[in-house]
């Protein structure tokens, strides 16, 4: 996403602070879930990684239907930042590079349940950001700051 203007900048700021973000996903039929993740984001806001186990419930509705939304939101919620997009799960050789990127591996939610540092033993949730919305809850208002094009279609 090119930042160009107050309210991306904005949106871009309040999404590099938070290191958390709420990942809506779902499975075939619908059913929903959402789960606390530790991200890290492009300052571009086109692409989120976070990591887990590859045996949870978000990696196999994933794996069935590759679509997700993230959730950032200032502490206050009075701002609200949806990035989202196609999303794929990473494994093994494939996952080691953001595996390394990944800050603050030591304090991440799923260090409880899994202490090694072979990344073997983890996926990366990879997020191709789509589309940002920019929500003012308060004053019920959404805004779309962002939506990447559709290519191939005449």
């Amino acid at each position: 996403m090119k930042i160009e203007n107050e309210i991306s900048r904005d949106a871009a700021q309040l999404v590099m602070k938070s290191r958390t973000a709420v990942l809506a996903t779902s499975d075939t039929e619908g059913l929903p879930h959402s789960a606390w993740m530790t991200t890290q984001v492009t300052p571009d806001l086109e692409e989120i990684i976070s990591i887990t186990a590859p045996t949870s419930q978000k990696v196999e509705f994933l794996r069935l239907n590759p679509q997700a939304e993230w959730m950032f939101a200032c502490p206050s919620l009075e701002t609200i930042v949806y990035l989202s997009g196609r999303t794929r799960v990473l494994e093994g050789d494939a996952a080691k590079r953001y595996w390394d990127q990944m800050p603050g591996k030591s304090k991440a939610y799923y260090r409880k349940y899994c202490e090694t540092e072979d990344y073997h033993k983890f996926a990366v949730i990879r997020t191709e950001v789509n589309k940002v919305v920019l929500c003012k809850p308060y004053s019920y208002k959404k805004l779309v700051l962002w939506e990447k094009p559709v290519s191939g279609l005449s």
